[in-house]
Parts: C-alpha cells; sequence; structure tokens
C-alpha cells in the first residue's frame, strides 16, 4: 500500500477533474485505473490539523489540534499504531508536520524527515511578509525560479522509490506514507512551466461586488486581514501560473514513485492512495491559500488505484472525508479499526460503483486559527453546502449541483429556510463557537507554559539532508513593482 499526500492541492487544478489547462497526466492515469472522488473534503483547512485527523482518523477537536502549533499527544492511537498491530511495516517518508519531539507517532519506520530549513532566508522572507504564508506578499512574489521545496520533494520521491526498489522482504505487507510539500507557495516553480501556464491562462477578472466573497461580512474580514484586496489582475496571474507549474512539478514525482511501485509489483497486487491536506483558493473568488469553506479550499482531490480490487476509470460522487481515506487503508488491510474513530471505510463505495445504502453522504469541517479568524464551520449534506459563521450569527448556503462555482448564496431564501434550519441544527447538536475557543484556549496555554518552563525539546533525530547549495534560486527583479514592494517590507521590519 503507498499513500501519497501533497501539501495545499486544489481539486479543480487536474486534468482528471476536468482542467483542460494544467498538465497533469500521471495523476489523471492514476484515475483512469482508478477512482475519483469528486466530493472529498477535509476535515480542518490548515495543514496540522487536518494532518493529525488523517493519520488518527478523528475530528481534530477530539485529538485537541486547533492550528500549526499544536502537538498531538504521543499516546493518541494512530492509523500507524493500528497498522503495525496487524503485521504491516509502516513507514513514513516525508512531509506530515509532526510537532514536538515525537516524529513517529506509531510509524515503524522514518526514512525521510520533515521539511524544515529548505528555504533560503532571502526567498522565505519573515514576519506577516512571508512568501509560504498567508499574506499579499506571498502572492506578490511569484514567478520562475527554484526553492528548496522543489528539492525536497525530488529528495523524498527519489527515497521513497529506493525502498520500494531495496525491499527484500516479499512475505511481509507493508503501508509507506509519501508526503510532498508542492504546490504549497512560495509561488515560484521552473521558468519553462511559468511562462507555459502564463501564456495560457487568462489575466483573471476583478472580483464582482456580488461575489460572496466580497459581499458576506466574515469573507470580507478575511480578506482585509490578509490584504487580498489590494492584489492587481496582474499579480493574481503570475501567481496562478507559478502554482500550475508547481501542480506539474508535483505531478512529475507523482509518476516517478508510481513507476517504481508498479516495477516492483504487478499493477493489481498493490493500492495507491492520492490525496493533500486541504486546497488552496489558487484564485477562486480573488482568494488564495486555505483557511476557508469555498471548494478549493475546503475540497480536496482524492483519488483511489487498486486495479485488481476495484474496477477503474469512474467518479464516485458522494461525499466524502480526509479522515475516511485511513479507515479505508485499515479496512483493506484487514486491521482493527482506531479507537473511537470517526471516519469510515470508502471500501463500500469503491466496489459498488454508485450510491451505497446506509451512507450518510454528508460531511463536517471546522476551523479557527491563522490571522485572527474566528471559529467557523461547514457541512456538506448531499448537494447543499452551509458555510457557518458564529462571529456574525449568519451564514452562506450553496446548492452545489445547480452552483459548482459558490456565486449564488440561498441562505436568505425563504424556498430553503427548512434546508437552513435542518443544517444548522445538524451543526449545533455537535459543534459551537464557545466550546472551539475554550479548548483553543486551554490548549495554548499549556503550549505556552511548557515552552517558557521546559528545557530544550529532545532534538529531532530523524533530520534530513541539507537541500542543495543551488536550491533556492530567484530574481526578485522579475516581480512587477519589486522596488515598491521591498520598500514596503523594510518599513514593516522596522
Amino acid at each position: 500500500m503507498v499513500v501519497i499526500m501533497s501539501d495545499q492541492h486544489n481539486p479543480h487544478v487536474m486534468g482528471c477533474a476536468g482542467n483542460t489547462v494544467v498538465r497533469t497526466p500521471n495523476l489523471d492515469a492514476l484515475a483512469a485505473e482508478g477512482v475519483r472522488f469528486t466530493s472529498a473534503y477535509c476535515p480542518y483547512p490548515l495543514c496540522v490539523p487536518s494532518r493529525m485527523a488523517f493519520v488518527t482518523a478523528r475530528d481534530p477537536d477530539r485529538v485537541r489540534v486547533w492550528d500549526n502549533g499544536c502537538v498531538l499527544a504521543s499516546d493518541v492511537p494512530t492509523v500507524a499504531h493500528a497498522l503495525g498491530a496487524a503485521g504491516y511495516e509502516a513507514v513514513l517518508c516525508g512531509r506530515m508536520h509532526f510537532c514536538g519531539p515525537d516524529q513517529y507517532h506509531g510509524f515503524e519506520r522514518r526514512i525521510y524527515a520533515d521539511c524544515q530549513g529548505f528555504l533560503s532566508p532571502e526567498i522565505q522572507g519573515s514576519g506577516y511578509n512571508r512568501t509560504n504564508g498567508q499574506t499579499r506578499y506571498a502572492v506578490e512574489i511569484a514567478g520562475y525560479g527554484r526553492t528548496g521545496f522543489q528539492a525536497y520533494d525530488q529528495a523524498v520521491t527519489e527515497r521513497a522509490c529506493r525502498f520500494v526498489e531495496e525491499r527484500t522482504d516479499p512475505e511481509r505487507p507493508y503501508c509507506m506514507v509519501v508526503g510532498y510539500m508542492l504546490p504549497h507557495n512560495p509561488l515560484i516553480c521552473e521558468r519553462a512551466l511559468f511562462e507555459e501556464y502564463l501564456a495560457a491562462l487568462p489575466v483573471p477578472d476583478a472580483l464582482g461586488a456580488d461575489d460572496p466573497a466580497a459581499s458576506h461580512p466574515a469573507l470580507r474580514k478575511w480578506r482585509a486581514r490578509r490584504e487580498a484586496d489590494v492584489l492587481r489582475p496582474e499579480q493574481q496571474h503570475r501567481a496562478l501560473a507559478a502554482y500550475y507549474g508547481l501542480v506539474t512539478e508535483l505531478d512529475r514525482n507523482i509518476g516517478r514513485l508510481v513507476d517504481a511501485v508498479r516495477s516492483r509489483s504487478a499493477a493489481e497486487d498493490t493500492l495507491i492512495v492520492y490525496c493533500t491536506d486541504h486546497g488552496d483558493m489558487a484564485g477562486e473568488h480573488g482568494m488564495w491559500w486555505k483557511s476557508c469553506f469555498f471548494e478549493g479550499a475546503a475540497g480536496v482531490p482524492l483519488v483511489v488505484s487498486w486495479p485488481g480490487r476495484f474496477p477503474g476509470g469512474r467518479s464516485v460522487e458522494e461525499v466524502v472525508n480526509l479522515i475516511d481515506v485511513p479507515a479505508t487503508v485499515l479496512d483493506l488491510a484487514g486491521a482493527e479499526p482506531v479507537p473511537d474513530m470517526d471516519g469510515r471505510s470508502l471500501v463500500g463505495l469503491l466496489e459498488a460503483g454508485g450510491p451505497v445504502s446506509g451512507w450518510p453522504n454528508e460531511t463536517f469541517s471546522q476551523y479557527v486559527g491563522a490571522h485572527g479568524d474566528r471559529p467557523s464551520c461547514m457541512i456538506r449534506s448531499g448537494p447543499w453546502k452551509l458555510m457557518y459563521y458564529p462571529e456574525f450569527d449568519s451564514h452562506l448556503l450553496f446548492n452545489l449541483a445547480e452552483d459548482p462555482g459558490e456565486l449564488c448564496d440561498r441562505g436568505s431564501d425563504p424556498a430553503c429556510r427548512a434546508i437552513v434550519e435542518g443544517l444548522l441544527a445538524k451543526i449545533h447538536a455537535r459543534w459551537s463557537a464557545e466550546r472551539m475557543l475554550a479548548g483553543y484556549a486551554e490548549e495554548r496555554r499549556v503550549r505556552d507554559e511548557t515552552r517558557r518552563r521546559a528545557r530544550a525539546a529532545v532534538p529531532d533525530v530523524v533530520c534530513p539532508a541539507p537541500p542543495p547549495p543551488d536550491a533556492n534560486q530567484f530574481d526578485f527583479s522579475q516581480v512587477p513593482g519589486w522596488a515598491q514592494i521591498r520598500a514596503r517590507v523594510a518599513r514593516d521590519a522596522r
């Protein structure tokens, strides 16, 4: 079994998802021989909470993880523990964003460490002006070049391929989770891809005043905190070209890995799963990054390929969640489920090729965190998606079957009153902003006190080799208005 998880991949930016501009031949081939889920969501549109939910198959608030600084307790059972108990060799190669000294969380082996120190200080930036953050600077600084993230993913691919090629124990099954950084910003890709996509993609239109992202108060505040409204169309055009280039670079690494796996065993004998931790708005609704519930950020690509077990070339429209992936892996491995697991096995949907009796066709996602964003949540039920913002006691409602672009808010439509009331009742039965804030505050107090009083954390014994000296190369003079941006950054640093 091989599970591939990228970082921040918009589910619409794949050829197999109907995108006619981006080149993703390897993901398209995987989808052609497998099953693609068209309505898959993350449990939390932020890296660490979503990933810790993934490894535990539990909602992130139940494992007390709310932001990218939270540490998953080492005594929380994970899918890796369950696989080990079933006799599998559970291997982690690359990105998983574990915080704290425990860098295994049940994995028997970690053959390549997480991505730390791979961006040069010049390219990464600092404070509010970081190319890998959620601010205007991260979109302004876009173009062609190289960063350590590309070097990291290439090293992860090489190590994962070597593991597959050198494995000498055919009697013991394995499950390798391979974690990539791309297409996470910085929005810098190789020059040929950048120029190709800059020519192929249109300059985006300015955000319309009637777009829900511009009219709803919670989303207006979201945009203001990140200064998204000051981004010019030509800046977003360059950023999108670079994002598409990073997706194609990711696809190349996936192709190398899939080829290595297939060369060692027949396609019908090996399960391969592709997913990401959350999406990226990638310019949709004039927004970037994650931390919201529009399809580009809360939705995730999900492809499951096992030609010997599941008929290929199919799409499944039922609503599913990222935490269903580990539940599925455990089911297929014949392993005992993780205790109190929230994820549900997708095997019935994979086998049936159509609706499955008893599948709830409903999922939930929640968020609090970056830039002072207040608690919010989302419920998707059949074609309906409701985003709830307690800060303003308000909501947005979309019928995704009729309005896949999420442009028509039906929340105040009298014909939808019963739908809104029913979905809000489900939210209030399981979630409250007050409980979320209380748990988050308690975790922050404990974290801050531990850091203040404790000695230095045990050094991570799984250290990646440093990136090559030429891994980070970017000519800032290519950025339109660079002199003014540099002057602003200098003022911010004072």
